[in-house]
């Protein structure tokens, strides 16, 4: 699961670089839009330099393979800035074809930003999309940022944080914070902390405040981290840390340590694990519980 969220951020990401390139091919007749654009009136804006209008660019390989492609409504050129409306772009990878669509795109020339605004959709061909109202990409540190929400879902998942980051180079994603992971059938992993997904390591760590609940119970750790198989996309092993409580049914243990292995089926809890059973301290737990679990903390 987590492999498929990095991968589609990495293609994501590749659209970022398409776009680039095609507004770089412009450089004679640098594009710009008034940041509010009133297309009735460019014709009296003396920063405008260009209109275009219904744009259509194509881009291939050495090897005349199709690489991406750039559609929109309306574009402005200004002396620093291009500006596009309805922006639709499609990049060709070599396994995943990924869509993106925008209101509008601008492109600065002088940083080498990428910055989508309004209603961006990332759909990849595997049926993994991702949803955010602002993106920013930029050509220096080969980074995707958001401040914005993030939803990012998938056949039987769906993922929810806010502000995120994805790098080309390094292989990672980030979800900063108030992160939701939904899986079917009935499992959901919240934390208050990052979600950081390393496709290098094959791993997921999820930090601060972590509750994990399905049918067998809920478990609640400072730090989760995940590691997966990379050819096969599995958990193959699940690490908490730092005050686990694991409840199933009407009973706690509490310990430092938890070590799920998918191979064996088993955990072992290490760090002097204890099963609460005194009614008072089973009160507290269960207060505590209730107040991970309220909407602020989900």
């Amino acid at each position: 699961m987590f492999k498929g969220i990095i991968k589609w951020i990495i293609f994501a990401i590749i659209v970022g670089v398409a776009v680039t390139f095609i507004l770089k091919k412009n450089d004679e007749k640098p594009l710009v839009l008034s940041k509010e654009p009133d297309l009735g009136k460019q014709a009296e804006n003396p920063d405008v330099e260009q209109q275009v209008m219904a744009f259509s660019i194509d881009g291939s390989s050495s090897s005349g393979a199709n690489q991406w492609h750039l559609m929109g409504e309306s574009a402005q050129i200004q002396e620093e800035e291009i500006y596009l409306y309805k922006l639709k772009a499609k990049a060709f990878g070599e396994k995943v074809v990924v869509d993106i669509t925008s209101d509008k795109g601008i492109y600065n020339k002088t940083n080498g930003e990428v910055e989508l605004l309004g209603n961006v959709k990332v759909v990849s061909d595997d049926g993994t999309t991702l949803e955010t109202e602002r993106a920013v990409w930029s050509q220096v540190t080969k980074e995707v940022t958001t401040e914005s929400l993030v939803r990012i879902s998938r056949e039987g998942m769906t993922a929810v944080g806010e502000g995120g980051m994805a790098n080309s180079d390094e292989k990672k994603a980030i979800l900063r914070k108030n992160v939701t992971v939904t899986m079917e059938p009935n499992t959901v992993v919240n934390c208050d902390g990052i979600l950081e997904i390393d496709y290098n390591k094959n791993t997921a760590v999820f930090f601060d405040n972590v509750r994990v609940k399905d049918k067998e119970g809920v478990l609640f750790a400072d730090k989760l981290t995940i590691n997966f198989d990379p050819e096969t996309e599995a958990v193959v092993q699940g690490v908490a840390e730092g005050n686990v409580k694991v409840k199933k049914g009407n009973s706690y243990t509490l310990s430092e340590k938890a070590v799920y292995t998918e191979s064996t089926k088993s955990a072992e809890l290490l760090g002097r694990p204890r099963i609460i059973i005194d009614p008072e301290e089973l009160a507290e737990l269960e207060k505590q519980e209730k107040g991970s679990f309220q909407p602020e903390n989900l």
